[in-house]
């Protein structure tokens, strides 16, 4: 009998010890990093780059005042210095804001030395659009923790890619982006 119930009880604390293991949250909110699912731990952080934005204007506009002036994000470099696959998950501490007004995914275009993504444009008979978010990918996510999200990357196509996070007293984005690549 006191076998039994020495088992009984072994078997319980072991359960019990692991039903009492919980997910491992960024400790500050709109800091993304990349989570191991296999023991729910944190990995890398994602880099956090400067981007500055910058207009173009389309030949016809110099030359007879018709056209349209696109607007850029830029970030130096050519590509992230964190590279993951396509199996990979980031998670993030929103801090229970929603995702889909806060965060965009955007895809790079690549230049000889730097990044883009266009974030607006003016047209002579089209009006402005700013934040029209032409580079934003679609992407899933499910809550992760008590505040934060879990966002796979398996819909991505390779490339270069920014985590941009809104200023929620702007509605627009902020000057710092969180860049990785997908290979």
């Amino acid at each position: 009998m006191r076998k039994t119930l020495f088992f009984v009880v072994t078997i319980l604390s072991f359960a019990m010890s692991v039903c009492a293991q919980s997910v491992q949250e960024p400790d500050f909110e709109f800091e993304p990093f990349v989570v191991n699912l296999q023991d729910s731990t944190l990995g890398d952080p994602l880099p956090c780059e400067n981007a500055y934005i910058k207009a173009k204007a389309g030949a016809s506009m110099y030359i007879v005042g018709i056209g349209k002036v696109k607007s850029y994000y830029y970030v130096n470099g050519i590509a992230s210095s964190l590279v993951l696959d396509k199996k990979s998950c980031l998670v993030i501490n929103l801090g229970g804001q929603s995702p889909l007004q806060t965060l965009s995914i955007n895809k790079f275009d690549v230049l000889k030395k730097k990044r883009r993504f266009q974030n607006g444009e003016v047209g002579s008979f089209t009006g402005a659009s700013v934040n029209n978010d032409k580079a934003a990918q679609n992407f899933r996510y499910k809550k992760y923790g008590k505040s934060s999200v879990l966002i796979p990357l398996s819909n991505l196509e390779p490339g270069e890619y920014c985590l941009s996070i809104t200023n929620s007293m702007t509605n627009s984005k902020s000057a710092k982006v969180y860049t990785f690549s997908i290979k």
